[in-house]
């Protein structure tokens, strides 16, 4: 380009050059033609003799030029030839169709990659308006109009090969590059139209599936562990809207239960590392209810391995762990019936095993406490009179003791809490005895802050009472009133037995020292007699 340039300016030069001398030239002519008669001879001849000169230099001049523009014609055909041998080139050998068409949309020119797309030849399609190529031509030759109206337009379409497959197209169109021609560039992309039907059919399944799945589908961003997505399940398990989200990606933060909230997150932080997240807690709901979820995710590494997302879900696990805890309250029940049922079979049977009132008072007050702890235990029974003395006792520390042959007692009709056990032969349970009425005036109890107070009956009569307290509130519970109420049976049972059984030796006793004193007095008549007979 620089070589012609600089050819074009020495060419103006010489152009120059000669056509000054042409003109001085002609002017010397003219001059010696019209001053001839003026002039003398010689010097006519000297002006003619320079005016030749003048014409052969601007000959050799133009001779010049012609020489030198002939050279440059021929670099121009050839530079011309070169870069349409170039343009043929490119024409041919880009991967993309390329169409010249005419103001009717004829094709003009086609490369061989719009034949190939169109899947014709070039007699099929150079010539022709290809408008053939498309489904409704009523549609296309409107949508021509639109485009040279336009200019130039870039949209995709669908056109049919020569063989009637359907395939998608990308194309971009400039009118009048030249007047009344215009061009086309098209590119197939049936299969990135193919692929981009596909991942759409994919996301619609995968939100559909996100739509109607129970449990929570998450993604987090593994570097500031901000929420990229919840689908709508977060809502009907945290009872807080998914915009929350958008709103604060890390608002899910306050949804964890705070006694929780450190763990979990430490465990969410580690997992980037760990590769693994299983936990379960407590999550709190807008109105306060407590919910627990199951939480499992694992990250998601990119091509060099940097972990970029966590994923995972939470499931509602709360009616699981409701279930869990009533096995594990029925596991705790039903253990401790079966340990309540064979402490009740070893007192029953301890309580057969000796028929002694000393020994079934002990054995009372032993099982007794094993069922209810407690600070003060004692078992009354009943004397005459709805009075009763102080059989049994334990205080704070001490061990089992028998009452002295003295032991206190108390009028029922004194107190009306032992009032209401003894004649209404009830239970009572007093979980705080300092807001009851009347309490600091009972006498030996007052001191006791929770009593419990359950009456021996048997045969329909009360024949004492178990005492239980505590200088504690709230010490006792019904579950301990039942427990009491249930040992009180089979001990009425052995206090009678042992009252009968007393009793019973009191008898054989006295038949005992009858019968002696019957042999006595028998021998005695025998060894009257027999002095009567000798006198």
């Amino acid at each position: 380009m620089r070589y012609t340039a600089f050819s074009k300016t020495r060419q103006q030069r010489w152009m120059r050059a000669g056509s000054i001398l042409i003109s001085l030239a002609a002017v010397t002519l003219l001059g010696t033609a019209f001053g001839a008669h003026f002039y003398s001879g010689s010097l006519s001849s000297l002006l003619l003799t320079l005016s030749l000169l003048a014409l052969c230099m601007a000959i050799g001049l133009h001779v010049r030029f012609l020489l030198l523009a002939r050279r440059e014609h021929r670099e121009t055909v050839s530079v011309l030839d070169a870069t349409e041998q170039e343009y043929k080139s490119v024409f041919d050998s880009t991967l993309d169709g390329i169409l010249l068409l005419d103001d009717q949309a004829v094709c003009l020119e086609a490369n061989p990659a719009a034949l190939e797309l169109f899947g014709t030849n070039r007699q099929e399609l150079v010539g022709e308006p290809i408008q053939k190529f498309f489904t409704c031509a009523g549609d296309f030759m409107e949508g021509w109009d639109r485009f040279l109206d336009r200019k130039s337009e870039h949209r995709e379409t669908r056109v049919l090969r020569g063989d009637g497959e359907a395939i998608f197209v990308e194309y971009t169109a400039k009118a009048h590059y030249l007047p009344g021609r215009h061009v086309a560039v098209l590119r197939d992309v049936t299969r990135r139209k193919v692929a981009e039907e596909a991942l759409r059919e994919s996301e619609e399944r995968f939100q559909e599936m996100a739509r109607n799945i129970e449990e929570i589908f998450w993604t987090l961003d593994a570097k500031n562990m901000k929420v990229l997505y919840v689908n709508p399940a977060y809502q009907t398990i945290t009872g807080r809207p998914c915009e929350s989200l958008q709103e604060d990606p890390k608002s899910y933060e306050e949804v964890i239960h705070p006694e929780d909230r450190v763990r979990v997150l430490s465990r969410l932080g580690e997992s980037v590392q760990t590769g693994h997240l299983d936990e379960e807690f407590r999550i709190t709901k807008p109105d306060g209810a407590t919910r627990w979820v199951w939480v499992r995710g694992f990250p998601v590494r990119d091509s060099a391995g940097i972990v970029r997302r966590l994923v995972g879900t939470a499931q509602d696990v709360s009616a699981r762990k409701a279930a869990e805890e009533e096995i594990a309250r029925n596991l705790d029940k039903a253990e401790s019936a079966g340990a309540e049922a064979d402490a009740f079979r070893k007192t029953t049977l301890a309580l057969t095993q000796n028929l002694s009132m000393d020994y079934v008072l002990d054995t009372l007050l032993q099982s007794l406490l094993k069922l209810v702890p407690c600070e003060s235990a004692r078992i009354l029974l009943v004397e005459a009179d709805a009075r009763l003395f102080l059989a049994r006792e334990v205080q704070g520390c001490e061990t089992n003791r028998r009452i002295p042959k003295s032991p206190a007692t108390f009028g029922a009709k004194d107190s009306e809490f032992l009032m209401h056990v003894l004649a209404g032969r009830n239970s009572l349970l007093i979980p705080n005895t300092a807001v009851e009425t009347g309490w600091a005036a009972f006498k030996g109890f007052s001191h006791l802050r929770s009593w419990l107070c359950v009456p021996l009956v048997a045969s329909q009569q009360v024949l004492g009472l178990l005492s239980l307290g505590d200088t504690q509130a709230q010490a006792f519970t019904q579950e301990h009133l039942r427990l009491a109420k249930s040992l009180a049976i089979p001990a009425a049972v052995a206090i009678q037995n042992a009252r009968l059984y007393e009793q019973a030796e009191i008898f054989r006793a006295e038949l005992e020292q009858r019968l002696v004193d019957l042999e006595q007095a028998q021998k005695d008549l025998r060894e009257v007699q027999q002095g009567r007979e000798l006198s």
